[in-house]
């Protein structure tokens, strides 16, 4: 049986906001480990880490064990291409035409830019701390560009023109014909709940939260005054210039970016907390094997639902 990512699929199913075009560009997944949640000890204790992740580095070269679940940008496209179908036969029932250049697209990068505070130094060379635009093959941010064709869409109204608008709308439409014999009790966060427990984990692992503490104290006698890895992030966020569509990254930002990343090097903090995420995974694939058994065939179910789709015209 050929693994799918569940959680990139449904984000290519549902969507809750008027950006009708493929899959979220941030998935949830990587969402910010909130400080305030607490996890109580691991059984066994802290896990081993890999001495070779620690010494690489290398988060984009490094895989996660909870990516070997997917990501398939084939699969993700696939879902995606049968979403139009639906959403668009139903829309042109409405009289509205989608755009033609639009082009069903694939599953987004596997890492987010920020999991560990800063780390692509590619990226952070040029941009500094701000986030780097969303690869599209696509010419506008939707398939449907006018206020009415949204409304029916998102099914913001009940009715247009004297026709009855589905309930949620086409996208409505979209969602009950992929998830079709889908559990009505998938939990649709449960990978990204295991995702963000791990990195959790990993930021408050003791191993971790004393280099964490290192690489403050590195930026302050460099002379910047952060107390978290992400502050950096909010701060230089508020100082590009008053257009916010053409923002200008300093020099001074520039500056910190390779400020921090020097730090994350010398402290060593980038390989353990990349080491301590990857180990903190194996852990939680290996504790909620059945659940992610029991997960993983939804994906296959709706990936099924799509290809019957695309057969069928």
């Amino acid at each position: 049986m050929r693994l799918v990512r569940v959680s990139t699929l449904i984000a290519a199913v549902l969507l809750t906001v008027p950006a009708c075009t493929g899959p979220l560009s941030e998935p949830p997944a990587e969402e910010k480990p909130k400080a305030e949640v607490q996890y109580s000890p691991l059984p066994g204790g802290e896990p081993a880490l890999d001495p070779a992740i620690v010494a690489a580095a290398d988060p984009g070269g490094t895989g996660r064990p909870l990516d070997a679940f997917g990501n398939a940008s084939d699969s993700v496209r696939q879902v995606s291409r049968a979403r139009m179908i639906v959403g668009d036969r139903c829309m042109r029932a409405f009289g509205f035409e989608p755009d033609p250049a639009w082009v069903p697209e694939g599953a987004d990068s596997r890492i987010h830019w920020d999991r560990y505070g800063l780390w692509d130094a590619r990226a952070a060379a040029t941009r500094g701390y701000e986030a780097p635009q969303a690869p599209s093959r696509n010419p506008s941010p939707v398939r449907f560009l006018s206020p009415e064709a949204i409304s029916v869409y998102l099914g913001e109204i009940t009715e247009y023109r004297g026709q009855k608008v589905p309930a949620g709308g086409c996208q409505g439409e979209e969602y009950r014909a992929l998830m079709r014999d889908v559990p009505a009790t998938l939990d649709q966060d449960y990978l990204e709940k295991l995702d963000r427990e791990a990195l959790t984990r990993s930021q408050q692992d003791s191993r971790v939260a004393k280099l964490l503490t290192a690489w403050q104290q590195c930026m302050k006698a460099s002379g910047w005054d952060y107390t978290a890895v992400r502050q950096p992030f909010e701060e230089w966020a508020t100082n590009r210039g008053r257009d916010q569509r053409n923002p200008v990254v300093s020099d001074e930002e520039l500056r910190s970016a390779r400020d921090d990343l020097a730090c994350k090097q010398e402290t060593k903090l980038l390989g353990t907390w990349l080491a301590a995420d990857v180990a903190y995974q194996k852990v939680i694939v290996e504790r909620e094997s059945t659940g992610l058994r029991e997960y993983q065939r939804v994906g296959d179910t709706m990936l099924a639902n799509a290809n019957r789709i695309i057969a069928e015209g």
